[in-house]
């Protein structure tokens, strides 16, 4: 079995698909149509309005703009093919949850970092840590299930690579915020794991 065997598996990403549209347009919106809303909407400071803390999800506060844009292209190489995965393997529904249980744990996390230093808030993608943990569980196992040699796959390396990078960020001496965030996607995605280890075993 080879690892793009995983997208043949029946079913339409709907979830994976709608956090990129929504990410790529909502930042396009904020960018060039309302750029004096981009600070009520990102998460430049602990959040003034309830919803920062989803819209903050899907906008950067990266200047200058051609960064962030180089950012989000760099998160969504890692989004779009472990997401369409972990979705294909576990489910739209499962991976919904995923997604709103990690959006609550952001949320609170953020509280607590920035509870006595307000000014330290940034723009989050811990759900993309979420989805990289369990998508990158998802192509390990699946694939030792099949017995299939995924050290031989030229493919298996770029998700090693992806996700290993994603966790050389994980430095607390950058921005503990940063840091907490990310960490609580990693944990999430781990807790995700366990508690749906019965639909692994299904494929």
């Amino acid at each position: 079995m080879k690892i793009r065997d995983l997208y043949k598996i029946k079913g339409f990403p709907y979830v994976t698909t709608f956090l990129v549209v929504i990410s790529f347009m909502l930042s396009c919106v904020v960018c060039y149509l309302i750029p004096e809303q981009f600070g009520s909407l990102c998460l430049q400071t602990r959040p003034e309005h309830m919803w920062q803390y989803f819209s903050g999800i899907f906008i950067h506060n990266i200047e200058p703009q051609w960064v962030m844009w180089v950012h989000m292209m760099m998160n969504f190489m890692g989004l779009i093919p472990l997401g369409i995965i972990v979705e294909k393997v576990i489910g739209s529904r499962s991976i919904l949850w995923l997604f709103l249980v990690e959006v609550i744990v952001t949320a609170i996390c953020f509280q607590a970092v920035t509870w006595k230093h307000p000014g330290q808030a940034c723009g989050i993608s811990s759900v993309g840590y979420a989805f990289a943990t369990v998508g990158f569980y998802c192509i390990v196992q699946v694939l030792r299930k099949k017995e299939a040699v995924f050290y031989k796959q030229p493919l298996f390396y770029y998700f090693l690579f992806e996700f290993l990078g994603m966790l050389g960020m994980l430095n607390p001496m950058s921005s503990m915020t940063s840091f907490v965030l990310h960490i609580s996607g990693v944990m999430v995605g781990v807790i995700w794991i366990i508690v749906m280890k019965k639909e692994f075993e299904k494929i």
